[in-house]
């Protein structure tokens, strides 16, 4: 599943700090439950343009 949007984008950095930090949402929620199946999740996010999400997950 991909997601697209021309919103703000994320920061550069701003993923990775909120896990520094303790925020485990993405990196655990999303992330992390799709590992467990052996899928992926991917962002691409500039700044001003937008953020794409993509989420996958492997037919068993």
């Amino acid at each position: 599943m991909t997601v697209r949007d021309d919103g703000p984008g994320i920061a550069p950095g701003r993923l990775a700090a909120a896990e520094a930090e303790g925020r485990m949402g993405v990196s655990l929620s999303i992330r992390g439950r799709l590992r467990d199946l052996g899928g992926t999740a991917t962002w691409e996010s500039v700044a001003g343009q937008g953020t794409e999400v993509e989420l996958k997950v492997p037919k068993r």
